[in-house]
């Protein structure tokens, strides 16, 4: 069953992504980010916040952001994020910890979300209707990958969501219905050919 959190039904689900499959990746911010992570990605390192290609990111960079584990307190700060995401917010997210931003009755699902990328380490891909607090109820789509200062450890979550792209179906499903994927990074690197056509196109 879908853990339910005051009217907030999510479907996770654990996808076997098999190979030369179609990426499901429809925003083309989030399509520029994933090509970039999975270039960067070897597999012995995971990719680290000071190689990521703003030039070749140049165009999701206002949908993109950046938050560090600290495990101090083991909380999460946002440490960069977009112009597209603050707007969603209403406010800028640099500087806040999830805590900050975070309705207390989702802040569990959130960590979970976020402790999948970190811990696994892994990526969390979704989509569906995403919540706003400004604006009402728009589709959306989310990737959030796991980044290491030392190549080994993840210690940042790069994260990119577009809140006006996205599939548009099960209408019938709640408003903050959101089919989202705990995945791991092979099932990721597998979309690898797909968005490499990308570049044919740009």
């Amino acid at each position: 069953m879908a853990p339910q959190c005051h009217g907030h039904t999510f479907k996770r689900k654990r996808i076997a992504v098999l190979p030369n499959q179609a990426c499901p990746i429809q925003s083309s911010a989030l399509r520029a980010v994933a090509r970039w992570w999975i270039s960067a990605y070897t597999p012995d390192r995971l990719p680290s916040r000071r190689e990521i290609d703003l030039d070749a990111i140049r165009h999701a960079l206002p949908y993109v952001w950046l938050v560090e584990h600290v495990p101090d307190d083991e909380s999460f700060r946002y440490r960069l994020s977009g112009e597209h995401v603050n707007v969603v917010f209403g406010f800028s997210l640099r500087g806040k910890r999830l805590c900050d931003i975070i309705e207390p009755h989702m802040l569990d699902t959130v960590r979970q979300r976020y402790l999948h990328v970190l811990n696994t380490p892994g990526v969390v891909y979704a989509v569906g209707r995403v919540y706003m607090r400004i604006g009402g109820y728009r589709e959306g789509e989310r990737l959030i990958l796991p980044l290491s200062d030392d190549g080994v450890k993840a210690t940042h979550l790069f994260g990119v969501t577009d809140y006006g792209g996205g599939r548009r179906e099960n209408w019938e499903q709640p408003p903050e219905y959101m089919d989202e994927r705990f995945l791991e990074i092979d099932d990721v690197r597998a979309w690898g050919p797909a968005l490499s056509l990308d570049d044919m196109t740009l």
